[in-house]
């Protein structure tokens, strides 16, 4: 039997009250700002995935290639990606994103690729991020 949880009452609200409040108050609500942001880093990102993949393929090892996947591509948690490798969420981890020995930061998928891309000068990359930066300094 299912237990009572008051947390999921559902208080009636008149329409009317209901049409009264302002979209701006909404949860969701979007500004022309907000949207030409997120339109800018969606551009960003669509023009630089494929370079990235590139470098993912090239600078990781098959391991870090699977977890970094499924946690940034699948959108898949650390405890599912442990699930499907036969992993502990732990391993998981320091596989993304390292482990700390000696005071420093050892290993992990995500500063090895920030390593490379640094290393790389893409074009590629550079050329997306000052589109983007444009595209944000044109906003008011």
């Amino acid at each position: 039997m299912a237990t009572f949880n008051p947390d999921f009452w559902e208080v009636p609200a008149p329409s009317a009250f209901l049409e009264s409040v302002p979209s701006e108050s909404a949860l969701w609500f979007e500004t022309a700002d907000d949207r030409e942001r997120r339109y800018a880093l969606q551009d960003f990102f669509q023009s630089v995935l494929p370079v990235v993949s590139d470098i993912i393929d090239e600078a990781l090892t098959d391991r870090q290639r699977e977890v970094v996947t499924l946690y940034y591509f699948h959108g898949k948690s650390q405890e599912d990606i442990a699930a499907i490798l036969d992993l502990s969420q732990s391993t998981v981890s320091r596989h993304l994103f390292g482990t700390v020995r000696d005071g420093k930061k050892v290993g992990g998928a995500i500063t090895k690729l920030k390593k490379v891309i640094e290393k790389s000068n893409s074009d590629e990359i550079s050329g997306a991020l000052d589109t983007l930066k444009t595209r944000w300094a044109e906003r008011p």
